[in-house]
């Protein structure tokens, strides 16, 4: 197709400013669902343990929870899938049943009976949580130069759903009663109404409706060649290297599924202390989100990954040291675990933004599933190992040797990655 008639098709598709505002309103409210189905699993372990492993020791526990863990996490593999149909499908059908499916999961969560069937359904709520279409979204959406704003807007919009998981577990859950099964209600709430409100008003988004128009769709490729065709684009080094750097990042995630449940285990804190934790680790996402959406298009992707791959395995030291402290356990634990925060989700946010804007259009939907699964098959061995490694030297320790090796990703930033500040999305190959 010519330059000409393919401006045309851009003009003809475009969206208005009315209908921009309106999308993000939709997506903040996704995200808001996301972020609570991302954070409520891990405000609770101790309390799974106590309703069903209640007869085995404090270390057989722990080794189990990350067991389970790590079978769950095998959920998050079928993203890829889901991604994929997002490139063939499009984003408005997927981001509907993503959202439906989590508030479908957490009803059959509270349906739960036995621990077995709790794992299963983690595992079916990654799945859903994760595939993150909204982000494709509204990365497809915006004016380049304004990428990174508008998706740090949506994800701390976002953060609303941490600040609502936080006040329930400080009303369900406390030193003498629990109800984990109420922290469930949420996103059974709002996803379902809202995954019907999408289907009804949202729009495909305009870069994938040009893609139909220009026939790019019409192309199809088998599901293999379409995994082929990732690593033939003109950046596939750098996004080789993503690969590998979210393969460790996922393998190292150990501390932050089992954080609950080790300050439980040290009885140094209280149950309203440690919601009182959580509740410090939403205003810590959010100084990792605004310093992503305006440091990175100023400074650039890569020496925000700098800066995290230091502090994160720095912060996870001192709270892991100063929870064993009597004293001064809630400070120094409110401290650490707030800056494990800032951290892990700004190193997070940069490594899935930089892979984002690596790839073609065509092939963003599956090359962000493909990074998602890399980042799972690293988290289902490391939780698995982890699981082994706990019934030897215990909790803190495994935290500390895991969460060390992210210091490799130092390296491999320097050498392999791109820095992809201001690349025009349309642009890339």
């Amino acid at each position: 197709m010519s330059e000409k008639n393919n401006t045309d098709i851009s003009k003809e598709i475009s969206i208005t400013r009315a209908y921009f505002i309106f999308l993000i309103v939709v997506l903040m409210l996704v995200q808001i669902v996301d972020t609570y189905c991302t954070v409520v699993l891990g405000a609770i372990p101790s309390q799974i343990a106590k309703e069903f492993l209640g007869e085995y020791t404090e270390n057989e526990q722990n080794a189990i929870l990350a067991l389970g863990a790590g079978i769950s996490s095998i959920g998050a593999y079928l993203i890829f899938f889901s991604q994929y149909l997002t490139d063939k499908l499009g984003r408005k059908i997927m981001l509907a049943i993503t959202v439906l499916g989590m508030g479908a999961t957490c009803f059959l969560i509270i349906l739960s009976t036995t621990y077995i069937m709790y794992v299963i359904l983690a595992l079916l709520l990654g799945f859903f949580q994760r595939s993150d279409v909204w982000l494709i979204y509204i990365n497809e959406e915006s004016d380049k130069k304004k990428r990174a704003f508008y998706t740090n807007i949506i994800l701390l919009a976002g953060l609303i759903g941490a600040f609502i998981m936080v006040i329930l577990r400080s009303i369900f859950i406390t030193d003498t009663a629990s109800n984990w099964r109420a922290m469930m209600l949420f996103p059974i709430i709002i996803g379902v109404p809202l995954s019907i409100f999408i289907l009804l008003t949202l729009k495909e988004s305009s870069k994938y409706q040009l893609m139909k128009e220009d026939g790019t769709l019409k192309k199809k490729k088998s599901f293999k060649e379409d995994i082929k065709a990732i690593f033939q684009t003109e950046n596939r080094k750098s996004y080789t290297a993503i690969l590998i750097m979210s393969l460790i990042f996922g393998f190292t995630a150990v501390y932050m599924l089992l954080f609950e449940k080790y300050v439980s285990d040290l009885a140094t804190l209280s149950q309203i202390q440690i919601s009182i934790i959580f509740l410090w680790t939403v205003f810590a996402v959010i100084i990792a989100y605004l310093a992503n959406g305006i440091l990175s298009d100023r400074l650039g992707r890569k020496p925000l990954i700098y800066l995290w791959s230091i502090s994160l395995p720095t912060s996870v030291i001192l709270w892991v040291f100063g929870a064993q402290n009597p004293n001064y356990a809630f400070i120094l634990v409110q401290i650490g675990y707030a800056t494990t925060h800032i951290s892990y989700w700004g190193l997070f946010g940069m490594l899935r933004l930089s892979a984002l804007e690596l790839l073609p259009t065509e092939r963003r939907g599956s090359g962000l599933g493909l990074r998602s699964v890399f980042a799972s098959i690293g988290g289902t061995f490391g939780l698995l190992l982890s699981s082994a490694v706990i019934l030897i030297v215990g909790l803190a320790t495994t935290f500390i040797v895991f969460v060390i090796i992210l210091f490799v990703l130092i390296p491999i930033n320097y050498l392999f990655l791109k820095e992809t500040k201001g690349v025009e999305l349309s642009e890339v190959k």
